[in-house]
């Protein structure tokens, strides 16, 4: 027996955003010789674990091929035996709805004491990311976390739980969504119910349907979300609604210019990733426009990302670029392009009024400059426009 001599952990990834992993998970990442990872990990968490850790890959997906349980089990208590530490990463919370009680009772079973670290609950953290509180005075005093998915373990008592008047936080429901509309409705929960799915919540790719219950499970359909999501019925999505009517104003609106410098050949996926993160607490529906310096012009991943948005894409050249000043000069942009910087004077020439000469009197950087994966992006807005500034550290990017 090695428990004395080891260490395990269960640990909660959080819902996607890596940015909702908690201290306490890095720290014990960056101590496991193994890391047994679940599907719905976001990989970027890995960064944490130590670069010689040896990482398996055990899917459990609902609607998937997985590995079995009795399997990952066998593979922790192989390891931990052998004298190597363990590290079981969960997304979101291990102990909801993640089979964690089970690997615990497992690993105690065999005299081993593991480490719990929580992780945030997508039950919580996609609600959230639509603004929807789970519980609310005015709407819920309550609200119950339940399996969608009945595979040999019997179907929830909807009319139980409808009879609780309180927040129902659905994980596992997308494939069953008709059927527990169904049940609600039949055991007479209000056909104007507010409701609202999540998919990939807190990820750049997030999409949501709200709907009232008669329409939900139609509506979720012809938008076609699908696994991993969540499903939230009850007054509480209501707020969602409220938040929705905001960003329709503010698309009314259309603001800010964002300038993008990036590397031959960059992915689409990491020039949204990459935007999504430097708009900070902007939205992404208030873009105008994207600009570059014009020997991107034909830079496929750029192009793409331009066309998904259905968003114009400005091109100035080394000569204008050059006229706007750099507070934070890059010599490898100097080196590479004869110019001191691209994303944030391409930003602020494109939020200035056509042809003018004072683009900084016209428009003022909102997010100065960011950079992720090789992709450095800053965003303007003119002066009179410019919502509230979230200026971010500056980086050592060459652009």
């Amino acid at each position: 027996m090695h428990a004395a001599m080891t260490r395990a952990w269960l640990i909660g990834a959080g819902p996607g955003d890596i940015e909702l992993m908690t201290l306490k998970a890095t720290r014990a990442l960056a101590q496991a010789d193994v890391v047994l990872v679940d599907d719905l990990v976001n990989p970027d968490v890995l960064q944490f674990a130590r670069a010689d850790a040896q990482i398996v890959y055990v899917g459990k997906r609902g609607g998937h091929p997985s590995t079995p349980q009795a399997d990952i089990v066998a593979q922790m208590l192989g390891h931990l035996r052998a004298g190597r530490s363990v590290a079981r990463l969960k997304g979101g919370d291990p102990f909801v709805f993640g089979r964690g009680g089970e690997e615990l009772q497992a690993l105690r079973a065999a005299g081993i004491d593991a480490v719990v670290i929580n992780g945030i609950t997508a039950g919580i953290a996609a609600p959230a990311a639509l603004g929807i509180a789970v519980t609310h005075r005015d709407y819920a005093q309550g609200v119950v976390f339940v399996t969608g998915h009945s595979a040999g373990n019997g179907e929830p008592d909807w009319a139980a739980l409808a009879a609780t008047r309180m927040t129902l936080v659905i994980y596992m429901g997308m494939r069953r969504l008709g059927d527990i509309a169904g049940a609600l409705l039949a055991a007479g929960m209000a056909a104007d119910t507010p409701c609202a799915a999540i998919e990939s919540a807190t990820r750049p790719e997030q999409r949501h349907v709200l709907a009232p219950l008669r329409e939900f499970a139609e509506a979720v359909a012809q938008a076609g979300l699908g696994s991993p999501a969540i499903v939230v019925i009850g007054g509480v999505a209501s707020l969602a609604l409220a938040r929705d009517a905001a960003k329709r104003d503010r698309r009314s609106m259309k603001t800010l210019s964002v300038g993008i410098g990036c590397r031959l050949h960059s992915d689409a996926a990491d020039i949204e990733t990459a935007v999504r993160a430097a708009l900070g607490s902007n939205d992404f529906e208030q873009i105008r426009t994207i600009a570059t310096i014009d020997t991107k012009a034909n830079e496929a991943g750029l192009l793409e990302f331009c066309s998904r948005h259905q968003l114009p894409l400005q091109l100035f050249s080394r000569e204008q670029i050059a006229a706007v000043p750099v507070a934070s000069p890059s010599l490898a942009a100097h080196a590479q392009l004869g110019v001191d910087g691209v994303c944030e004077p391409c930003a602020l020439l494109a939020a200035a009024a056509p042809n003018s000469a004072t683009t900084a009197q016209i428009a003022c950087l909102v997010v100065r400059k960011t950079a992720h994966a090789g992709v450095t992006v800053a965003i303007a807005a003119a002066n009179h426009a410019a919502p509230e500034s979230h200026p971010a550290p500056q980086d050592q990017d060459p652009r």
